[in-house]
């Protein structure tokens, strides 16, 4: 009969298990601690990155894929593949976009009114979130479906500033998963991130612009869009 009770047991345990699952975070500070937990523990990551960019007044849209790269304190590389090859290199305010087949870079700044450098500066220091943004659970917390919980975050420095950022945290490993940077006109770039993997170290060469580049003032945004904007 000891066998029997010890299945029994078991299934009464893996029931229970199911009946009260884990309690997901109840506030924007927990969510916030665990996710500086994860990305504390190593210096970088890379993740593939899906990016959409919207026009909503204009009705246009940019789509773009490659490959996120970060380094901490500063340095993000983005490998972009499609629609066609680029090379965004960001450090701060700074960017770099190095665009292999011409030959040609552009660079400029972001804005200082945009919350945008600081999205990336998120991932880049994730230790000091709290200093750039006020932090909050928006309307709708969780998407079960996804397996995400959402943070809002808005400009801590310029409260009057329009710009927000919706963050979409994996329930299970606290990573981020979705970023979306909406303007005060309801425009916004979305980026959902994949395959997320935490590096011991990055060569600072993938952070550079490549020797010889042609470059010159772009007071656009990164990336590029190309000729196919829809």
């Amino acid at each position: 009969m000891r066998p029997a009770r010890i299945i029994m047991v078991l299934i009464l345990f893996l029931c229970e298990a199911q009946v009260f699952p884990q309690s997901p975070p109840t506030s924007p500070e927990e969510v916030v601690k665990k996710i500086q937990k994860v990305y504390s523990a190593r210096c970088c990551f890379r993740a593939h990155f899906d990016q959409l960019t919207v026009n909503v007044s204009m009705d246009l849209k940019d789509k773009f894929s490659g490959t996120m790269y970060v380094k901490k304190p500063g340095m993000i590389s983005l490998d972009v593949q499609s629609p066609e090859k680029q090379n965004v290199i960001v450090q701060g305010r700074s960017y770099t976009v190095f665009f292999p087949q011409e030959g040609n870079a552009a660079s400029g700044e972001i804005p200082q009114e945009m919350n945008v450098e600081q999205f990336f500066g998120f991932f880049a220091n994730i230790g000091n979130m709290e200093k750039n943004f006020s932090i909050a659970f928006p309307a709708k917390t969780q998407e079960p479906a996804e397996k995400l919980l959402f943070l809002e975050l808005t400009d801590l420095k310029n409260p009057k500033s329009m710009y927000s950022i919706l963050l979409g945290i994996d329930m299970e490993s606290f990573t981020v998963r979705r970023a979306i940077i909406y303007d005060a006109l309801g425009n916004y770039n979305r980026f959902d991130l994949s395959r997320i993997t935490f590096l011991d170290s990055l060569p600072d060469s993938m952070f550079q612009m490549p020797a010889g580049a042609k470059g010159q003032q772009n007071p656009l945004l990164f990336p590029v869009p190309s000729s196919e904007t829809k």
